[in-house]
């Protein structure tokens, strides 16, 4: 079959480890041309032995266009290369880029040589227009949301609105990919799928790129539209354990009531989880959806916590409170759910008193419910967010290239001055990172391999030690788990 389309999924570095789920973004763009007839080509570089040989297959063909994502960090280098070798093959194939890090730092981006053109911001609907311009070799200057090249210059289209009605885009067309390829086996060790429900966040927190993508727009499908979404999957590939990978699942009460009101009338034997409700949409939850909560499935809630000080809280514009997180980890300590509290340190200004703030927090949530597990992560400046604009007023001094940004690593991005990071401080956010995923048996169901099984086994006394009487002198054992897991 004539490919006319080819888009590449690349590598993402050491998050490849944690196992694949499916390119949620192609298949997102594919999703319109595919409706329309062409002939479009998924290679996936993190699941595809043979990617290299399919992909030369492929631009025999001439496609119309090659497109491929990527976020800020080591998948820029991934993404380089196969841009890279594009050209090297034909250079008259047009070279597209979308995701995170071009729409974010747009300019940066389209400099490189071996790009032509940038999607920003949603791209169904941009990508289809595209592709019929491209095929037809028409002009590109009215088609929203794209910065492009042309005879040198750089061109910077008008941007494109947030699509108003989610329900109107087509299903993503699953069949293009090898689906159990991106099975995952969270929760009950079944496989499981991701599945986003709504776009955006109406929230303002200074460390999140969502203010800088959706301009704090939320837009969602229907309840209905979800329902449909899950049968399909259920029915087709009979999988019935779902991750919402929504950015804020419970933005909207009323329509979770809704969708789980569903779930429970209409299926059987689901499990599901989410990646973001906040800490107050739970405690403004009536007992009639909190009791949907677990009727309905729900394994597992991700409440992001951030800070146990108020003043770093105030400073993200969270606009919580540190009881909000107690309150709703009470409430929530009555079901059989899963809650993964998650904290940040190393924000701009913060102090060793800060971080001992935070970790009594999350001693006293795991305290009050056995159900509970509060993982540390480091803060790193995204670009386009006021934490960015903080971080840079304290030091930091971001990459200035795209190559630049592909060798960002944001567990060491401390190493680009920022003034507020001691070495001692440096030290004691890396082994609390360490420690505190290991400190909790609760992240153990996360851990899909038998070789990570063994060692989070063997090392979580250890962990539990360290995190709970501040031992935070270097761990070794962070050494060893880096050299035979990754």
């Amino acid at each position: 079959m004539k490919c006319d389309i080819l888009l590449v999924q690349p590598r993402t570095g050491s998050w490849d480890n944690l196992g694949a789920r499916i390119p949620e973004s192609l298949l997102g763009i594919a999703s319109i041309p595919v409706k329309e007839g062409y002939n479009i080509t998924i290679i996936d570089q993190r699941v595809d032995k043979n990617w290299k040989e399919k992909l030369v297959d492929c631009l025999k063909d001439k496609p119309i266009i090659f497109a491929t994502s990527s976020m800020t960090g080591p998948q820029i280098n991934y993404a380089l290369e196969l841009s890279k070798f594009v050209k090297s093959y034909n250079s008259n194939i047009p070279v597209m880029w979308g995701g995170l890090h071009p729409t974010l730092a747009p300019h940066q981006t389209i400099k490189n040589p071996y790009i032509d053109i940038l999607t920003i911001g949603q791209g169904e609907e941009t990508f289809a227009e595209l592709v019929h311009r491209l095929e037809k070799h028409e002009n590109l200057s009215d088609v929203k949301g794209i910065m492009y090249k042309e005879n040198g210059s750089i061109i910077i289209n008008p941007s494109r609105p947030m699509t108003e009605n989610l329900d109107n885009l087509p299903d993503l067309p699953y069949h293009l990919i090898d689906m159990k390829k991106y099975f995952g086996g969270d929760f009950r060790g079944r496989p499981s799928i991701i599945l986003t429900t709504s776009r955006g966040c109406p929230y303002r927190c200074t460390f999140c790129i969502d203010p800088a993508v959706y301009n704090r727009g939320w837009k969602a499908y229907s309840a209905e539209r979800v329902i449909e979404k899950m049968r399909h999957i259920i029915d087709t590939y009979g999988i019935k354990d779902f991750y919402f990978q929504d950015d804020n699942f419970g933005t909207d009460l009323f329509r979770v009531k809704k969708i789980l009101k569903m779930i429970v009338e209409e299926f059987d034997d689901i499990a599901w989880g989410t990646l973001g409700i906040r800490a107050d949409a739970i405690t403004r939850m009536d007992d009639e959806l909190l009791d949907l909560l677990e009727k309905s499935g729900c394994r597992n809630i991700d409440i992001g916590v951030e800070s146990g000080s108020q003043r770093i809280i105030d400073l993200m514009k969270k606009d919580e409170e540190v009881e909000d997180f107690i309150k709703a980890n009470r409430i929530l300590s009555k079901y059989n759910i899963i809650l993964k509290f998650s904290f940040v340190i190393g924000y701009p200004t913060e102090t060793i008193e800060d971080i001992k703030m935070s970790k009594k927090l999350a001693l006293k949530l795991v305290k009050e419910n056995r159900n509970a597990y509060t993982p540390f992560l480091t803060f790193c400046p995204y670009l386009g967010t006021e934490g960015m604009a903080l971080a840079m007023q304290h030091g930091f001094k971001p990459p200035e290239t795209l190559e630049e940004w592909a060798n960002f690593h944001f567990d060491g991005w401390y190493n680009h001055s920022p003034s507020w990071i001691t070495k001692k401080m440096q030290r004691v956010i890396e082994n609390i990172n360490f420690t505190s995923y290991f400190a909790n048996k609760n992240v153990k169901y996360k851990i899909s391999t038998k070789l990570g099984k063994f060692f989070f086994d063997m090392y979580h006394p250890i962990a539990k030690l360290r995190f709970r009487h501040d031992i935070h002198y270097f761990p070794i054992e962070r050494k060893i788990k880096e050299a035979f897991i990754g």
